[in-house]
């Protein structure tokens, strides 16, 4: 009788036990990806960063050094705003669009500007304010620019502004060639950004085909050698991930902006 009653308690203590161990277990477990998801974030956000800062700096510092007389012009607050802007970037574009949020983080390059307008003509400034003003327009619900007018205007920009103006401080002067050469970083703005502005549907496969072709077209006018390959192999991998993944919309950004700047570098490193 005694042994029956212990049996019964022992049962009853284990029974007690097992939520509290199922609880504590799921606890840790969702620690656990919290700590992931968080180190994955900082991650995909120095990625994007990284990428961004490469696309935008290395190209015109190269065009730069083959000009006669072009130095170095340090500007620790230029380099500053760069990748202040990098970051918001990345939460307005890679976060989702049309949230509250990503109009504050867009403010914040737009403020930065203020210690920037002592060193730099006003042109130079309204050149650095609009890429943080077009996060902002297409981070808007009602001007709707998730489509492929408001890809244009990102790409855009993106290549008109801060590369434009790094070229300037360098050399203190612009030169049509210089301008007329930003045209592979448009196209690939255009075709490495098309997923980011229409992510679902056909219509997605179909501009992105569009804008990988003329972007492939535009590379193949190159001289052929290592580099160049290396820029069709990525272009035509890219399409085909765009394709047949489905990456998931808060990696999508750095994913394709490292990609872009692979490519990139692949084209403008000929120019050493």
């Amino acid at each position: 009788m005694n042994q029956e009653y212990e049996e019964s308690l022992a049962r009853l203590n284990r029974l007690k036990q097992t939520p509290n161990q199922n609880a504590n277990a799921a606890l840790a477990n969702n620690q656990s990806v919290d700590h992931i998801s968080s180190r994955t974030m900082w991650i995909s956000l120095l990625l994007t960063v990284a990428s961004e800062l490469a696309i935008w700096w290395i190209y015109p510092l190269i065009y730069s050094k083959n000009l006669a007389g072009g130095q170095w012009q340090q500007n620790p607050l230029l380099v500053t705003y760069t990748i202040i802007l990098a970051i918001a970037i990345y939460f307005c574009m890679g976060q989702g669009f049309f949230r509250w949020l990503n109009l504050l983080i867009a403010l914040v390059p737009l403020g930065f500007l203020y210690f920037l307008y002592g060193q730099m003509s006003i042109q130079q400034i309204i050149l650095l304010g609009l890429l943080p003003l077009t996060l902002i327009l297409i981070n808007i619900t009602w001007l709707n620019l998730q489509n492929m007018l408001g890809l244009i205007l990102f790409a855009g920009v993106a290549t008109l502004s801060i590369p434009v103006v790094i070229f300037y401080q360098q050399n203190t002067f612009l030169t049509l060639p210089f301008l007329t050469s930003l045209l592979p970083l448009f196209l690939s703005y255009l075709y490495y950004m098309s997923s980011i502005f229409i992510p679902k549907g056909q219509k997605k496969r179909v501009i992105s085909l569009f804008f990988g072709i003329v972007f492939l077209l535009d590379v193949l006018t190159l001289p052929w050698n290592s580099w160049t390959l290396l820029a069709i192999v990525l272009i035509v991998f890219t399409w085909m991930i765009l394709i047949n993944l489905s990456l998931k919309a808060k990696y999508r950004l750095s994913f394709l902006s490292f990609l872009q700047m692979i490519t990139i570098l692949a084209i403008f490193l000929q120019q050493k």
